[in-house]
């Protein structure tokens, strides 16, 4: 007996651990002809541990046949078995790009769209027409994987045709899909088409304001920075802390260490300390200490913040240390020196003493 006719044969073994050492063996072993058996095999194989060492061996075997074998998985009922092969095809990158395109133009809406699950993070060539068909399907879902994918490779070629489906577009993931990708990419440009569809930020429903508030924080300048901070005061609690994020890439980007406009009212900052003592996550109660360092010039907002160096949340206190070194108000390192001898968090005790 053939060492590979011995592996195969050692796949259908009744003990699961040597069915797995005989998948690995199968991939090391780097023959065409254990493809048929390993695929056979994950179609009736209950195993998660043998599952995966079946997917290994296919990532390991570098002949065709284990692309055209990920591919044909696409067509399994069981949704586990459809990611192995996405899982196995992302591993092999620009070779499977012939193989996919064919996919593409062959399949229907189903496998279309797992050729673009496969492709989803992965930066391979020769993919231009296989995402121009895409951007142009019938299908919807398929588009909207498209635009996904985009919008994590931060493809910037692609960004007037996703405006182009914005600006026209009435499926309402697929609007939301697009403002994600456009935030993603971070093009200026992209603003103007957006605010043309929709010229009312507060008019918004939630499922599009988040995406938007996104682009306006990766893109925007003052004007947007008033824009977004008067909507907190308005907004649910939810959205508070994707109004906080837009904020401060903002005021990091384009105002850092100036002083808000004053269109920016008390009522804003009420707001924020409201949120920094209320009963919010962590997360947004140190992101609202952030935003209200903006104003730490200001002898109210920097007594609040110095107040802050003593909540019993870990985050707060990180939140009001930075807040206060960003404001670089004079006087303040003796203060900040006394916090740190006492402070024993190992991230706000750098945060304090920097």
């Amino acid at each position: 007996m053939s060492v590979l006719s011995e592996h195969i044969e050692k796949l259908t073994s009744a003990d699961e651990a040597e069915r797995s050492y005989a998948a690995e063996d199968l991939g090391y072993l780097n023959e065409a002809a254990g493809v048929p058996a390993l695929l056979e095999r994950l179609d009736h194989e209950p195993s998660p541990v043998v599952r995966d060492a079946i997917c290994q061996a296919l990532i390991r075997l570098d002949g065709d046949e284990a692309i055209q074998g990920a591919i044909g998985l696409f067509a399994s009922d069981d949704a586990q078995i459809r990611n192995l092969g996405v899982e196995v095809l992302r591993h092999k990158g620009d070779r499977s790009i012939p193989f996919l395109k064919k996919a593409m133009q062959e399949g229907d809406q189903d496998m279309r769209k797992f050729v673009l699950d496969a492709l989803s993070g992965v930066q391979a060539s020769g993919t231009a027409d296989l995402y121009a068909a895409a951007l142009a399907d019938d299908d919807p879902n398929v588009v909207i994987t498209a635009v996904e994918n985009i919008g994590k490779l931060r493809a910037g070629e692609y960004v007037s045709r996703i405006e182009e489906i914005l600006a026209n577009g009435e499926h309402p993931m697929l609007i939301a899909a697009c403002l994600e990708s456009l935030a993603e990419i971070g093009n200026e440009s992209s603003l103007a088409v957006v605010r043309r569809r929709f010229p009312e930020l507060t008019e918004l429903p939630t499922f599009f304001l988040t995406p938007y508030l996104k682009l306006l924080g990766a893109v925007g300048r003052e004007r947007e920075f008033v824009e977004i901070a008067l909507l907190l005061p308005r907004q649910a609690a939810h959205i508070c802390p994707v109004i906080l994020s837009a904020l401060i890439a903002i005021h990091r980007r384009c105002i850092h260490q100036t002083c808000p406009p004053p269109e920016l009212s008390q009522a804003m900052r009420d707001v924020l300390e409201t949120v920094v003592e209320g009963r919010d996550p962590p997360a947004c109660r140190y992101q609202a200490a952030r935003v209200l360092s903006f104003w730490a010039a200001e002898d109210d907002v920097a007594r609040f913040l110095i107040s802050c160096l003593e909540s019993s949340e870990r985050l707060v206190r990180l939140g009001a240390a930075e807040g206060l070194r960003m404001s670089q108000r004079p006087g303040l390192e003796a203060l900040l020196l006394k916090h740190t001898l006492a402070e024993t968090d190992i991230d706000v005790r750098p945060a304090l003493g920097r």
